[in-house]
């Protein structure tokens, strides 16, 4: 019953931080990669990890006229889980290219079991704050740091000269 609920209340969530995005005029998606990837550049370049790239785009869109408003929050917070999602996508693929076939499919298995885990922990962080307005700003939140993380750690894998 609580899982149920669980995943209700989720993709109530998700239904609602998409229809939002939707509604809102959002910048190309081109110029959003672009920014996450020059600043990836520059945090590598330093020897860093990446994870202050993440909020570099939804940040200042918080920061602007509108942004500071529940809708405005999600908006800014869903223009930049777009990025980082088509980031994650790409580096999961060119990663799969490199990997022998067993390896391979133990990337993909671990790729759908980190899909549960960041559903059900986003799930519940909405569900936390369910009927409140916090509510989607917490899961959109929640799925811009996991998916972004998860775009680090999977081009870290790809980088690295274990698979070579």
């Amino acid at each position: 019953m609580m899982m149920h609920r669980l995943a209700g209340a989720w993709w109530r969530a998700l239904l609602t931080v998409t229809l939002l995005a939707g509604a809102l005029a959002l910048p190309a998606a081109a110029a959003d990669a672009e920014t996450i990837a020059a600043c990836l550049k520059a945090e590598r370049s330093a020897e860093r990890d990446g994870h202050a790239c993440i909020g570099k785009l939804s940040k200042p869109c918080i920061a602007a006229p509108g942004g500071e408003t529940t809708a405005g929050m999600i908006q800014c917070t869903q223009r930049e889980i777009k990025a980082w999602d088509a980031l994650l996508n790409t580096e999961y693929k060119q990663l799969l290219d490199k990997l022998q076939p067993k390896s391979a499919e133990r990337i993909r298995a671990a790729q759908r079991a980190w899909i549960k885990m960041r559903d059900g922990d986003c799930g519940l962080s909405y569900e936390t704050f369910e009927g409140g307005t916090i509510a989607g700003v917490i899961a959109a939140g929640c799925m811009l740091d996991r998916t972004a993380t998860r775009a680090l750690q999977l081009q870290d894998l790809r980088t690295s000269n274990i698979y070579e």
